[in-house]
């Protein structure tokens, strides 16, 4: 029999090994991994595309449902505390040293500063109004009008609050142990309410302005004051009450307090939250708080110097005195002695020295209250008077040499302006001090005050929604290898090739202008719906057109001319192959018989347009022997040359019909009267009848789908053909998307139609 073979050879047998890359060049199997990445998304483009989607539409939502989130901050100044004005800049040195940025952070987060801010504002008592689920808080924040007057509630949803309503607790005293429980608070009118507990059960009516007050279980007492209720009749509030511990820790955690450059004593605190004039508020009570303690930290400090020093006063002056009295009798007794020149030199260095010594101990004295020993500054104390101790032996070594009655007058002189001096200027510090305590200033100011923000800082929508978009790639991306990791299925005709070792006699493409005729054969008048015929120049017809020519080789050292097309499982699409493939052989000139084995669920008579019976079952059923007889069971077609035995009457038993002994000879019977005979199989792996058919068969190609057919029912297919005794030739890669970017048809079944200008088929 002949068989017409195209002029240019076909490339997918008789391959010859790949080439070694070139120098310089990338090496194949990178480009293919990198390719085949791609192509992986690329084909899943329409996964990642609904993740994408998916991903915007959650961003949207939560962009649109989000709290807004607002910052306010407070600029602070720390000025230099060694700076005075005259006498009082050398009495700072006394009261304070100049503490570091960090220090004052602290300070600023501490209990003592924002304790007293939790209680002035009552930030352990909670109390918001009970919005509509979901949308509530929303339409709250679009609500134009929302803090000048209330929204107009939903019919029959009255009792949460839509916009404007509002409640100030001035008082709400619990036991510990209701700490953190949820209390509510309906709004009777006329500036009444109604208390419930956190079961539910009521505790009490109150009213505005008045103390509520209610005895608990266990003789617990429970105390309330509404300083404000703004709602309609029925609007349900929450109150909670805190512990002013957790409080405080929530607050200092919320705090954020930086330095604006090095050492520039410049601090900023920040506070983000959902209400702006909220924050705004604890902000500016922060500054307030924090420069009043910083005033009345300067006054004690300074009231403990005063103190100390009104103390010593009494006994300096009575130092002085005496000493004063000792002079003047001595030089009543003695007579006037004036000093020399020499002498009140001498007077004068000791008189200084002695007031500096005790006036660095009156300070190492005043410093060693506030500091150990080893601190910096009292051991520079302690380093001076070490200093003018060695001065004061000098000159006392000096006052050795003197007449008798100028040592004496020298002594009495000296002790008396001693103390004269150091009893002045105790008095002018002990002034100064009353000063400072009366107009203390503190060393930090605000430069700016905490203002109620505008915008709000999250959530930051274009951002966010640029992020959806990212990540929905990602996550589509992911899914896109996930699925294809998960499914195993076939995706490249390569992977049966190189896995399986089977031969790819051709890549047949989707073909959109199939499905539209196959449901034009579905209408009240039924047509054949045969690609091949219908639309002859369609990618997928010359696919099969390149099959066509493949089989030469497939029917190469065949027992028959029986062809045998089946495929792992339903939906490959071995009937569409099997109809196109008999169509095209019969358009090139042959006499083609296609018989519809699948005697369950065949469908070639609907493909033809012919009746299912008689057919195939029919006839292995009846008792005909020659092939004579078997002619009224085949059906001529629309297309010349090509005849079809349809599936027949469907048999309770088609694998058991198909084992009777009349259907090889049947079988070799029609081969003889036909150039091919092209049988459509069941799928190998539903039922038995794939196998059967085999191993009457000459060749059996198997069908397989791109990206449907899994990997591992391919492998069990060829073993229970091979198993059967079928002769499996290759395969047909079909369904292959157009949009797939997998592989291009001209690699696959692109087999040079065009030749020196004229179109040749094959």
């Amino acid at each position: 029999m002949a068989i017409h073979v195209l002029e240019k050879d076909e490339p997918l047998v008789n391959r010859s090994p790949p080439a070694e890359p070139s120098p310089g060049k990338r090496p194949v199997t990178e480009e293919v991994q990198l390719t085949e990445l791609l192509m992986t998304v690329m084909d899943a483009w329409q996964l990642i595309a609904g993740a994408v989607l998916a991903s915007l539409l959650a961003g949207i939502i939560y962009v649109t449902f989000a709290a807004p989130v607002y910052r306010a901050d407070v600029l602070l100044q720390l000025e230099d505390k060694s700076k005075g004005v005259g006498a009082l800049a050398q009495l700072n040195t006394i009261l304070q040293e100049v503490a570091p940025a960090s220090a004052e952070f602290e300070i600023l987060k501490s209990r003592m500063v924002l304790g007293a801010v939790v209680d002035n504002l009552k930030l352990d008592v909670a109390a918001s109004p009970v919005y509509f689920p979901l949308l509530g808080r929303v339409l709250r924040r679009v609500q134009a009008s929302a803090d000048t007057e209330l929204a107009s509630p939903w019919p029959g949803f009255s009792r949460y609050a839509w916009g404007g309503e509002s409640l100030q607790l001035a008082r709400f005293d619990l036991p510990t142990r209701l700490e953190g429980e949820v209390f509510s608070l309906r709004a009777t009118g006329d500036t009444g309410y109604r208390l419930y507990g956190p079961d539910g059960e009521v505790i009490g009516n109150g009213r505005v302005g008045e103390t509520l007050t209610a005895v608990l279980k266990n003789e617990e007492k429970l105390a309330l004051f509404v300083s404000e209720l703004r709602s309609r009749p029925g609007t349900r509030f929450e109150l909670t009450k805190n512990s002013r511990l957790a409080t405080i820790n929530n607050l200092r955690e919320d705090l954020n307090i930086n330095e604006l450059g090095k050492q520039s004593g410049i601090l900023q605190m920040s506070l983000e939250g959902n209400s702006a004039v909220r924050i705004t508020k604890i902000l500016n009570e922060i500054a307030n708080i924090y420069l009043r303690q910083s005033v009345e930290r300067k006054s004690a400090e300074a009231e403990n110097t005063l103190s100390f020093l009104e103390k010593q006063l009494p006994v300096l002056k009575e130092q002085m005195e005496t000493a004063e009295a000792e002079l003047n009798k001595y030089r009543l007794k003695k007579g006037s002695v004036d000093l020399t020149k020499e002498t009140q030199v001498t007077l004068d260095k000791m008189v200084s020295i002695d007031a500096q010594l005790t006036q660095l101990k009156r300070e190492r004295e005043e410093l060693i209250r506030r500091f150990t020993p080893e601190h910096p500054r009292i051991a520079a104390i302690d380093a001076q008077i070490a200093t003018l101790n060695d001065e004061n032996l000098k000159v006392d070594s000096k006052v050795q040499g003197l007449p008798g009655t100028q040592q004496e007058i020298l002594r009495l002189t000296r002790n008396m302006e001693v103390s004269t001096s150091l009893y002045t200027t105790l008095m002018n510090t002990a002034q100064e001090l009353k000063v400072v305590k009366a107009g203390a200033v503190a060393n930090v100011r605000i430069v700016d005050y905490a203002v109620p923000p505008i915008e709000p800082v999250k959530p930051k929508k274009a951002f966010l929604i640029v992020l959806s978009l990212l990540f929905g790639v990602l996550v589509g991306v992911g899914l896109a290898f996930v699925r294809k990791n998960m499914r195993g299925v076939i995706e490249d005709p390569d992977q049966v090739e190189k896995r399986l070792g089977l031969p790819i006699y051709a890549t047949v493409p989707f073909s959109r202008q199939q499905v539209e005729l196959e449901k034009a054969s579905k209408n009240e008048y039924p047509q054949a719906a045969i690609l091949s015929v219908d639309a002859a120049n369609d990618l997928a017809v010359e696919s099969l057109r390149s099959l066509r020519t493949s089989l030469y080789f497939a029917q190469l050292n065949a027992k028959n001319n029986i062809l045998s097309i089946t495929s792992s499982g339903p939906g490959a699409g071995k009937s569409f192959i099997s109809v196109n493939l008999s169509a095209v052989l019969a358009l090139a000139g042959k006499k083609i018989l296609l018989i519809d084995a699948d005697m369950r669920k065949g469908r070639v008579h609907q493909i033809l347009a012919m009746a299912q019976q008689p057919g195939l079952s029919d006839m292995i059923a009846g008792e005909h022997r020659s092939t004579n007889e078997c002619r009224e069971f085949i059906q001529s077609c629309s297309v010349s040359n090509l005849y079809a035995i349809t599936s027949g009457t469907p048999p309770p038993n088609p694998s058991e019909l198909l084992m009777h002994e009349n259907f090889p000879s049947l079988l070799d019977g029609l081969a003889s009267q036909f150039d091919y005979v092209i049988i459509d199989s069941p799928p190998v792996l539903a039922v038995t009848d794939a196998a059967i058919i085999g191993r009457a068969a000459g060749a059996t190609i198997l069908v397989v789908k791109d990206g449907q057919s899994p990997l591992r029912e391919i492998e069990q297919s060829i073993k229970r053909l091979k198993h059967a005794g079928a002769n499996l030739r290759g395969a047909v890669y079909n369904g292959v998307k157009a949009a797939s970017s997998r592989y291009g048809y001209g690699r696959y079944y692109g087999y040079g139609y065009y030749h020196h200008g004229t179109q040749k088929r094959g």
